[in-house]
């Protein structure tokens, strides 16, 4: 199957226009085009089509509906942006760019288009579960469910809106509810063939029937990926920890397979030593020091691996009446891009770095700081009422320089846990993070130790200073540590601090339902019943373990 290069597309349809003056003409020979397989020739008519008339909604979907079925998701995101500049009153190019900002944690911005959207085309079914799953993900539970009860209204028949009922309802804590949405998508989803009884088990096994969910998943067979990992899970429980390996592996297995999620070692290495390279001692000494920007709430950066407290500190965090919750924030990735479109010359991150040592490019990190900041502002995170906000992004110490440039003096909390109790836990939950490391146990040590070595360099070489937030001495002394964390960040620690368990606020990471236990040990040690299947990867994650003064 053949495609066509944007580059190499001649957009003037010069030669055709007398006949690209017959849209219903050139929409049947467009669709002869899709159907015989000649995706080349389809992909140049669509382009024409847009270039003459951006406003052909046909065209729009069939190019944008051809490039993602060819893999080339960025290349359909370039089209939908495209069709919102050219034709901002577009219901569908307002929708198509809200699904791909969403699918790449762009969720707020995503958002916005939904919402846009709706404002163009009405309150479409679709368009509203598009909106409610975005506010979901970003732990807005109340107005995502609000609007899954509005599509559940608007089309009774509608089991993907019964289905979000479901999930939103189960994710704050309301069990009772969930299950009664559940209850109402069995005979909708029996009629259309579905399996709902995936989603009934996997709720079941959230909640105190948990070895009733374990028996019912043991029982049924091919379970998707995901699936497996949530059965696994439950196998842990049961201290049948051989098969929830197994469950593990293979689950993971089958999602990478699925999605395509590869890592690539070779491209993490040249990636690391580039930026280690870049920001060496000396050129570190040169680069000025920013100010601190008194007139907005400062970022406090929370640095760890997946699955090593990130959660939970951010919790004991923004339990603070002082600190506002951030999560997950994309910002220090478009700070790298925006750091190369300025200093990279068409070069990838962190090319052209070294000219911040010259006099007069002293000010970009002064736009840096004023970057970020303003895309906090767009998150609604620089509101007056507090002093700062978090960012929890996992994995943000690899920019960990590029943060420190554009903020000397802004918190920076780095959380430590067991390697080996981190290489467990990746492998039991679907994470993305960490160019797709967790889904091979190899690639995952790999990951972690090269990131280790990374921040080894951050604090030896260029003596970044950071506040260690170790786990298991905070699972020890959760008072004294949260007392000498909340010293790093310049406040005086609140009693709510210590229950951060009873805060209201929806966590939306795999860790949602932990963050609202109180402080336990049950996650300490978790990797000792799988010591013979995790001996494959102790050279890869020694030093690391070394480093953070763990044992075997």
């Amino acid at each position: 199957m053949k495609f066509a290069s944007p580059e190499t597309i001649d957009v003037t349809g010069a030669g055709r226009e007398s006949e690209l003056r017959q849209p219903a003409a050139l929409e049947i020979k467009t669709r002869a085009l899709l159907e015989s397989g000649d995706t080349l020739e389809a992909e140049t008519m669509l382009r024409r089509i847009l270039r003459l008339a951006p406003g052909s909604p046909w065209a729009f979907d069939a190019l944008v509906q051809l490039l993602v079925d060819a893999g080339r998701e960025g290349d359909a995101e370039i089209v939908a942006r495209e069709t919102v500049a050219l034709a901002p009153d577009r219901a569908d190019a307002h929708s198509k760019l809200g699904v791909f900002l969403s699918r790449r944690n762009a969720l707020v911005e995503g958002g916005w288009h939904f919402r846009q959207a709706i404002a163009l085309g009405g309150r479409d079914l679709h368009l509203l579960l598009n909106l409610a799953r975005n506010l979901k993900s970003q732990g807005q539970l109340a107005e995502a469910e609000a609007l899954a009860i509005e599509a559940s209204e608007k089309d009774p028949a509608s089991l993907p809106a019964l289905m979000l009922l479901a999930e939103t309802a189960e994710q704050a804590g309301r069990m009772e509810a969930a299950e009664a949405a559940l209850d109402r998508a069995a005979p909708l989803a029996q009629a259309q063939g579905e399996r709902l009884h995936l989603p009934r088990t996997a709720l079941l096994g959230r909640g105190t029937r948990w070895r009733e969910a374990l028996e019912l998943f043991d029982s049924l067979p091919d379970l998707p990926g995901v699936i497996r990992l949530a059965r696994g899970r439950l196998r842990e429980k049961a201290q049948r920890h051989d098969d929830a390996w197994q469950d593990y592996v293979e689950g993971k297995a089958a999602i990478a397979r699925e999605q395509d999620r590869r890592y690539d070692r070779a491209e993490v290495e040249r990636h690391f030593a580039s930026i280690a390279q870049a920001f060496s001692a000396p050129f570190w000494k040169t680069v000025p020091k920013v100010a601190t920007r008194a007139d907005v709430p400062q970022p406090i950066f929370i640095l760890g691996f997946p699955r090593s407290g990130t959660t939970m500190t951010e919790q004991v965090l923004a339990t603070h009446s002082q600190i506002r919750a951030g999560g997950e924030l994309p910002f220090a990735l478009r700070l790298r891009d925006f750091a190369q479109q300025l200093l990279g010359r068409g070069l990838p991150f962190p090319a052209g770095i070294g000219e911040l040592a010259a006099a007069d490019y002293h000010h970009l990190p002064i736009l840096f700081r004023d970057f970020y900041l303003a895309l906090a502002e767009t998150h609604g995170l620089t509101r007056p009422g507090v002093r700062f906000f978090t960012d929890k992004m996992p994995l943000n110490e690899v920019y960990l320089p590029l943060l420190r440039l554009a903020f000397p003096d802004a918190p920076m909390i780095a959380v430590q846990r067991h390697p080996l109790d981190i290489l467990v836990s990746v492998m039991a939950h679907d994470l993305t993070h960490g160019f797709y490391c967790g889904y091979r146990l190899p690639d995952a040590a790999h990951q972690l130790a090269a990131v280790s070595q990374l921040m080894t360099h951050y604090r030896d070489v260029l003596r970044i200073a950071l506040h260690a937030l170790v786990y298991e001495q905070f699972i020890a002394d959760q008072e004294g540590e949260t007392a000498r964390m909340m010293t790093h960040v310049g406040l005086e620690m609140e009693p709510a601090q210590l229950r951060f368990h009873e805060s209201d606020r929806h966590a939306p990471t795999p860790s949602y339902a932990q963050v609202r236990q109180p402080v336990h040990a049950g996650s300490i040690a978790k990797w000792r019943p799988y010591a013979e299947q995790l001996a494959p990867v102790l050279p890869l994650v020694r030093d690391a373990m070394a480093d953070g003064g763990y044992k075997l």
